[in-house]
């Protein structure tokens, strides 16, 4: 794997969790979505376990694309969170 396929795995690992977060998806739907040979590559870049933290994590990674709309989004989930 070279430098750009690795990042465009992660791109998509991150808009998994941020279709995740959202709630635009849940797992078993994104699962379904992949095609067979795609599905030992499915993943996600975090355990969800602490979504406080995959949601900076996401932030951080929007913010690094100048994606404002989606860093909103997850701010005002964050704070739903944290409050």
């Amino acid at each position: 794997m070279d430098f750009l396929e690795g990042l465009e795995e992660y791109n998509n690992a991150m808009d998994n969790a941020y279709q995740v977060v959202t709630k635009q998806k849940d797992l078993n739907i994104l699962y379904k979505e992949l095609n067979d040979s795609d599905k030992d590559y499915f993943s996600l870049p975090f355990n969800f376990s602490n979504v406080p933290s995959v949601i900076d994590m996401l932030i951080e990674h929007y913010e690094s694309l100048e994606d404002s709309d989606k860093c909103v989004k997850l701010k005002k989930i964050l704070h739903v969170y944290k409050n």
